[in-house]
């Protein structure tokens, strides 16, 4: 994930944006996960994804330790599973954005651009 890409823009829109739903429900103290834990899927193989690179919503430092979670970026399993992004019709130029409830229940799917709609969403679940 290189700095400009579009889960760069999405990941510094959702650390920093007023109406970003992790800005707006993650109180002041609390892990920036607290409310909204944030994952990511990449394409690329393990061995070519540069987790120094990722965007810092990616890899927090969290806990009384603050200590790097490093269970937020993940990749494809090119050897033998499938391809998720193969498997599910994702688009591999746009990507996606997938919203799921503690239960695993999947909410809403949107491109990574709809950073509006997104808002929009959370504003309605919550309060």
């Amino acid at each position: 994930a290189q700095a400009g890409s579009a889960i760069h823009q999405l990941a510094d829109w959702l650390e920093t944006h007023p109406h970003s739903p992790v800005v707006k429900h993650t109180r002041p103290g609390e892990d920036i996960d607290a409310v909204i834990d944030v994952r990511a899927v990449f394409q690329q193989t393990f061995d070519q994804l540069a987790y120094e690179q990722m965007p810092s919503l990616l890899k927090p430092k969290t806990g009384k330790l603050g200590l790097q979670d490093y269970e937020k970026v993940f990749c494809v399993d090119h050897k033998g599973a499938g391809d998720i992004f193969d498997m599910r019709g994702i688009n591999r130029d746009q990507g996606c954005l997938v919203v799921v409830r503690p239960d695993q229940y999947v909410t809403h799917v949107l491109p990574l651009a709809a950073v509006d709609e997104l808002a929009a969403y959370f504003a309605g679940v919550l309060r």
